[in-house]
């Protein structure tokens, strides 16, 4: 209840989810997170940026760099110029490239998926067969994220789902991205595990050929990943991008009444 309150909107403060910074045995804090429903055990990359920043801001780290736990696993932040955070992530533990997946009685599509602690689905635009006047800027996210998330060849758990497009600037070849976040259930800003799940897809189908990849996000944000391959195995995961401190305060929730009451400093 806590966790619905708090994101939102007239509630709480609104947002795309809560992270909690707990004690560790093993780091030197702790990341929980959880989404705007309450569901919780996935990986948030973005969120992970986050709460490494909060983590330095409320002393849980003195260095420019910190492990930190989250899921049970270990991973390590770093703290670069102009407030952006480096985050490496754990190696993916299921990746599937261009399988056949159907869309309506006689159509499939081809898409992808990567399971890093999160689970998406890739599909590129130019194969989802939208009428010409469609680009990824004017398509409906929300029905369409909608379809995938509830797929039963995701089933039971589901998966979000990311829409992308290669693009070019100059040399660079950079992916547009929009993304439908389970729990959320919508399109959201950005989603960092999100971004991490495509790059991974773009490289290993050949779209892109370079590491790093750099990703323009929902927010007109570009967020930076980069990795390791040998085959198809993914190694030093990692996401980059700039961290807004935003406004402070307190929150005070009673469960006996499920009233939450907000201060800002």
């Amino acid at each position: 209840m806590f966790v619905k309150k708090s994101c939102d909107e007239k509630a709480g403060i609104g947002a795309d989810g809560v992270i909690l910074i707990n004690q560790s045995f093993s780091a030197p804090f702790r990341m929980d997170f959880y989404n705007p429903d309450g569901t919780t055990g996935m990986l948030c990359g973005n969120g992970s940026r986050c709460a490494a920043l909060a983590a330095r801001d409320f002393g849980f780290v003195t260095n420019d760099n910190t492990d930190f736990e989250v899921l049970g696993s270990i991973n390590r932040a770093e703290f670069l110029p102009n407030n952006n955070v480096r985050v490496f992530f754990q190696d993916p533990t299921i990746i599937r490239l261009n399988f056949e997946l159907q869309v309506e009685k006689n159509k499939n599509i081809i898409a992808s998926y990567v399971d890093i602690g999160s689970q998406h689905v890739v599909v590129f635009f130019d194969s989802l067969g939208l009428p010409a006047d469609r680009n990824i800027e004017s398509m409906d996210v929300d029905l369409m994220g909608a379809f995938f998330r509830g797929h039963k060849a995701f089933a039971p758990v589901g998966a979000n789902a990311n829409f992308i497009e290669i693009r070019e600037n100059g040399d660079e070849k950079y992916i547009r991205i929009r993304t439908f976040e389970r729990g959320v259930e919508g399109e959201t800003l950005a989603c960092g595990t999100g971004c991490m799940s495509s790059a991974i897809v773009a490289f290993l189908t050949g779209r892109i050929e370079q590491t790093p990849i750099r990703l323009l996000t929902q927010s007109g944000e570009f967020v930076t990943v980069n990795f390791k391959t040998e085959g198809e195995r993914i190694s030093q995961l990692s996401l980059e991008g700039s961290v807004v401190r935003g406004e402070q305060g307190t929150l005070t929730f009673d469960e006996n009444t499920g009233r939450l009451d907000v201060e800002y400093a």
